[in-house]
C-alpha cells in the first residue's frame, strides 16, 4: 500500500471484493448499485485487458473509501483474502476505511467470522435474497458513512432503480433462490418457438412466479422490463393497472400521459394507446396472477401487439385453447427436484439437517409443494426435524396446509395476531397506514421480524406480503383471528375516514383498495356500508381519487344488492356510471345503467326514475347524441318537477342548454340556463349553479352584451373563489379573458389568461383553450404577426 500522502483522490464509492465462485449473484449486486448511481470497482469490469491486475487492484483499492466484503457459500477465495487483509490494515494505519462484510445467500456465519478482525465490522446480511429493501438501504447509507436511520419511512418508499432490475422484489422473489430446470428450459423454448405470450401455470405455491423470474433472466438481455400484478385491485379495478403502466413510461421514458389526458379513453382503449407509445422499444413484460377472462384477454392482446414485445405471465390454470398463448405447466416437484430444492434451503440457512433424510420422512404432496418445504424447514431452526414430522400419522393430514398450519399453530399468541394483522394489510405500504392514522397492536415490527425467519411473511418495499398459503394455515389454527384482525384495521379506517385532512386522504386511498375488497370477499356488508362516513365517496372523487372512488363505489353496489336496499342499489349505480362516463368508459357505463333500469322497473319513486332519466341524458350528451340527449331531458323535467326536486331541476336544465351551447343555438341556451337558476337549489348544488352562470354569460357574450358578460363572470369568478370551486375556475377565468380581449382590455386579458392557466383545468378541451389564449396575448398583436417582446401584464 502506498504511502497516505500520495494516496489518490478516491476514484470509486466501493471496492468489491469477492470470491469468483459468486461472480453471478455479485454482479447483479453491482448493477443494482450502479443504477443507485455508486461508482464501484468490480474487477470483471474495470480491469483492462493486457494490463497487470494485480497493481490495477491495489491501486482501485486505494482509490476507494469503502471496502464490500462479499462472503458467499464457497467462503473466501485466496486472493479475496489478501484484498480483505490489505482493507483491514488500511484502516488500522488511520486510513478512512469502511470494511462492510455483506453476506450474500447461502453464506454460513462460519465463514466471514474465520477471516481476523473482520466479525468487528457491522455487517449487511443478504442471505434471505438480495431483494431486501430494507437492508440494501443500509448497505447505502453504509456506502455513504451514514446511518441508515429508522425501518419505515413516514414517506411512501420511490424506488430509484429502473424497472428492469427490480423485478424480483416487485414480485417478492428472492434473487439467487434454486431454480427449477427444467420449468426454466421449456419456458425458454416457448418462446424462442414463437414469439406470442408465453404463459406459466400450475396450482398455488408451486413456483410459478420464480420460474418466471428464473426465465426472464434468461431471455431479458437488451430489454426494459415491466412488471404487473394483474389481479386483486387490477381485476376488480382496471384503471389501477392503466395508472401503473403510465407511471412506469413516465419515469422509465418519460412518455406518460397527463391523468385527465389518459381518463379520456376507456381503460383497454387507454391502456392501448399506452402501449403504442414505447412500440419502438424492446420490451420484456412480466405479468403475474392472470385469470383467464375479459380483462386477461385485453392485456393479453395490449402488449402481444407491439412488434419488439415479449410477454411472459403466470397463471392458475390454462387460460383455453381460444387464446393465442404458449402454455407452460409449472408442476409439483419431482422426488429429485425436492431433495435439490432442500439441499440448496438447508445450505443457504445454514440447517443441521440430512436432504435425503428429510425427503424420506415428509409425505409425497408436502415435498411437491415448494412454499409448504421451505416453511417446514425454516421451521426447523426452531424444532428438530424429527419431532416436526411423525411418522405415525397418515399422509392426508400431513398436506401443505396443514403442515404450515402446524408451524402457525405453535407460534405465540401475540405472532398469530401479528399475522392476522400482516393477512389483512398484505401488501398495503406501512408509512400510508401510519399517515392515514392505522395503529398496529404493539409488538408488530418485532413479531414481523421472526415471522420473516418462519418464511410466514416477507418484506416487499414498505410493505409486508403473506403467502395465500399461510393466510389460509391461519384461518385453520385461529377462524376468528383474520376476522378481528380485519374488524380492527376496518374501525381504525372509518375514524380516519371522517377525520381526514387532503393529505391524510391521499395515504387512505391508497391503503383502502386492499380492505375494501377484503371485506368483500367475506361478505361484511354491514360492516362496510358503516365503516366509511356519509359524503366520504364524494371528498374521494373531488380529491381526483377517481379510481378509488369507482372501486369503493361498486363494492357499495355489492352491498347494497345484498342487503336489498333498493334505492342504494339504484343511487350507487347512477353515481359509478355517471363517473364511468366522465372518465370515458361509457360502455360500462350503459351496462351500470341498464342493471339500475331492472330495479327500478319494480319501484313507483319519481326520483330515482328521474336520476335514471338524467343520467342516460348525460351519457347521451357525452357520446355526441343531442337529440337523444332532448329527448331524455324532457322526461326528466317531468319526474323532477312532480318531485318538487330543486337540484335535479338545476342540472337538467343546465345540461340542455349545455346541448344548444354546443350547437351554437345561444339564444335557446340562455333560456335553458336561466331556467337552470331559477330552479334554485341548496348550498349542495353552488357548483352547477355557477357552472350555468358561466354558460349564460358566454351566451351574453356572443349576442353582443358584453358589459352583462363582464359583470356576471367578475361575480362568477369571485363566488368560486370564496367557495373552493376549484373545478370549474378555470373556464370562468378562460371566458372572463376572452371577454376582456374583445373589449380592447389586453393587460387584464393576459392576467386573467395567466390565472386560468395555474388553476389547471381537468377539462382538456379548456386547457388547451386556455394556453392557447395564453400563447396568443403573450405573443400575438390583435390582427398582426409576432411580437418582439412580452405584452404589457
Amino acid at each position: 500500500m502506498r504511502d497516505e500522502a500520495r494516496r489518490p483522490t478516491p476514484t470509486y464509492d466501493a471496492f468489491i471484493s469477492y470470491n469468483s465462485a459468486d461472480l453471478e449473484v455479485v454482479q447483479r449486486f453491482a448493477e443494482r448499485l450502479h443504477e443507485r448511481g455508486f461508482q464501484v470497482f468490480l474487477d470483471d469490469w474495470c480491469l483492462v485487458p493486457g494490463e497487470t491486475w494485480q497493481e490495477a487492484l491495489i491501486e482501485a483499492l486505494d482509490s476507494s473509501p469503502c471496502c464490500l466484503v462479499m462472503c458467499g457459500p464457497q467462503g473466501f477465495g485466496p486472493w479475496q483474502n489478501e484484498e480483505v487483509r490489505v482493507a483491514i490494515e488500511a484502516r488500522v494505519r488511520g486510513r478512512t476505511m469502511r470494511v462492510v462484510p455483506v453476506l450474500l445467500p447461502g453464506s454460513a456465519d462460519s465463514a466471514w467470522r474465520s477471516v481476523p478482525f473482520l466479525e468487528r465490522f457491522t455487517y449487511c446480511d443478504f442471505r434471505q435474497g438480495l431483494e431486501q429493501t430494507r437492508v440494501f438501504e443500509r448497505l447505502c447509507a453504509g456506502i455513504r458513512g451514514e446511518a441508515p436511520g429508522p425501518p419505515f419511512s413516514v414517506t411512501p418508499a420511490v424506488s430509484e432503480e429502473p424497472a428492469q432490475m427490480d423485478f424480483r422484489s416487485r414480485l417478492n422473489v428472492m434473487a439467487g433462490s434454486w431454480r427449477r430446470v427444467s420449468v426454466v428450459e421449456a419456458a425458454c423454448r416457448a418462446v424462442a418457438a414463437d414469439r406470442t405470450p408465453v404463459v406459466l401455470y400450475g396450482l398455488p405455491g408451486v413456483g410459478k412466479t420464480t420460474a418466471l423470474c428464473d426465465v426472464a433472466d434468461e431471455i431479458r438481455s437488451g430489454r426494459t422490463v415491466l412488471v404487473l400484478t394483474v389481479g386483486g385491485t387490477a381485476t376488480a379495478e382496471p384503471r389501477y393497472l392503466v395508472d401503473e403502466v403510465n407511471t412506469w413510461l413516465a419515469t422509465t421514458f418519460d412518455r406518460g400521459l397527463a391523468a385527465e389526458d389518459l381518463y379520456r379513453y376507456e381503460w383497454p382503449d387507454a391502456l392501448a394507446v399506452l402501449s403504442r407509445r414505447v412500440a419502438d422499444e424492446r420490451l420484456l413484460v412480466l405479468l403475474d396472477d392472470l385469470v383467464a377472462g375479459p380483462f386477461a384477454d385485453t392485456v393479453l392482446r395490449a402488449f402481444a401487439a407491439l412488434p419488439e414485445c415479449l410477454v411472459l405471465g403466470t397463471a392458475r390454470g390454462h387460460l383455453g385453447a381460444g387464446h393465442d398463448v404458449g402454455h407452460v405447466v409449472v408442476p409439483p416437484m419431482s422426488r429429485g427436484e425436492s431433495v435439490e430444492f432442500i439441499a440448496h434451503a438447508v445450505k443457504s440457512l445454514g440447517l443441521p439437517v440430512d436432504p435425503e433424510d428429510i425427503a424420506d420422512r415428509l409425505p409425497g404432496d408436502v415435498l411437491s409443494h415448494p412454499l409448504a418445504l421451505r416453511t417446514f424447514l425454516a421451521h426447523t431452526r426452531f424444532v428438530p426435524a424429527p419431532l416436526l414430522v411423525d411418522p405415525g400419522l397418515p399422509t392426508d393430514v400431513l398436506s401443505a396446509r396443514a403442515l404450515v398450519a402446524a408451524v402457525v399453530a405453535q407460534l405465540p399468541v401475540a405472532h398469530r395476531g401479528a399475522l392476522a394483522h400482516a393477512a389483512v394489510l398484505d401488501q398495503v405500504p406501512l408509512a400510508d397506514l401510519l399517515k392515514a392514522g392505522v395503529v398496529l397492536p404493539p409488538g408488530f415490527t418485532a413479531a414481523l421480524q421472526d415471522l420473516a425467519g418462519r418464511c410466514l411473511v416477507s418484506h416487499v418495499a414498505d410493505a409486508i406480503e403473506v403467502p395465500r398459503l399461510v393466510a389460509e394455515a391461519l384461518d385453520i389454527v385461529d377462524p376468528s383471528a383474520r376476522r378481528a384482525a380485519l374488524f380492527d384495521v376496518t374501525d381504525q379506517l372509518g375514524e380516519a375516514a371522517r377525520e381526514a385532512d387532503d393529505l391524510a386522504l391521499a395515504s387512505l386511498a391508497r391503503v383502502l383498495p386492499r380492505t375494501v375488497l377484503m371485506l368483500v370477499s367475506v361478505g361484511q356488508w354491514r360492516e362496510l356500508r358503516e365503516t366509511f362516513p356519509p359524503g366520504f365517496l364524494d371528498r374521494l372523487n373531488s380529491g381526483g381519487f377517481w379510481k378509488e372512488y369507482v372501486l369503493l363505489a361498486r363494492a357499495l353496489i355489492s352491498a347494497a344488492d345484498h342487503l336489498r336496499d333498493e334505492a342504494a342499489r339504484v343511487g350507487l349505480r347512477v353515481r359509478v356510471s355517471r363517473k364511468l362516463g366522465q372518465l370515458g368508459d361509457t360502455r360500462t357505463a350503459w351496462d351500470l345503467v341498464r342493471e339500475a333500469e331492472t330495479v327500478t322497473s319494480t319501484l313507483d319513486s319519481p326520483s330515482l326514475h328521474g336520476d335514471l332519466a338524467g343520467l342516460r341524458a348525460f351519457l347521451a350528451y357525452l357520446q355526441g347524441d343531442d337529440k337523444s340527449t332532448l329527448r331524455e331531458l324532457k322526461g326528466c323535467v317531468e319526474l323532477r318537477t312532480r318531485d318538487g326536486d330543486a337540484g335535479g331541476l338545476l342540472i337538467a336544465h343546465k345540461l340542455e342548454g349545455n346541448v344548444h351551447l354546443r350547437r351554437g343555438k345561444y339564444k335557446k341556451a340562455e333560456a335553458a340556463y336561466r331556467a337552470a337558476l331559477g330552479a334554485g337549489g341548496d348550498e349542495a348544488d353552488a357548483r352547477h349553479r355557477l357552472d350555468a352562470e358561466t354558460s349564460l354569460a358566454i351566451c351574453e357574450f356572443q349576442q353582443k352584451r358584453r358589459e352583462e358578460a363582464v359583470l356576471r363572470l367578475e361575480r362568477v369568478v369571485r363566488e368560486m373563489r370564496a367557495l373552493s370551486v376549484h373545478s370549474d375556475l378555470p373556464r370562468a377565468l378562460h371566458a372572463l379573458a376572452l371577454v376582456y380581449e374583445r373589449q380592447g382590455l389586453s393587460a387584464q386579458s393576459l392576467e386573467v389568461a395567466r390565472q386560468a392557466a395555474l388553476a389547471q383545468a381537468n377539462d382538456p378541451a379548456v386547457r388547451a383553450a386556455v394556453n392557447r389564449l395564453v400563447w396568443r396575448l403573450e405573443n400575438l398583436r390583435p390582427g398582426s404577426g409576432l411580437r418582439t417582446g412580452r405584452a404589457d401584464a
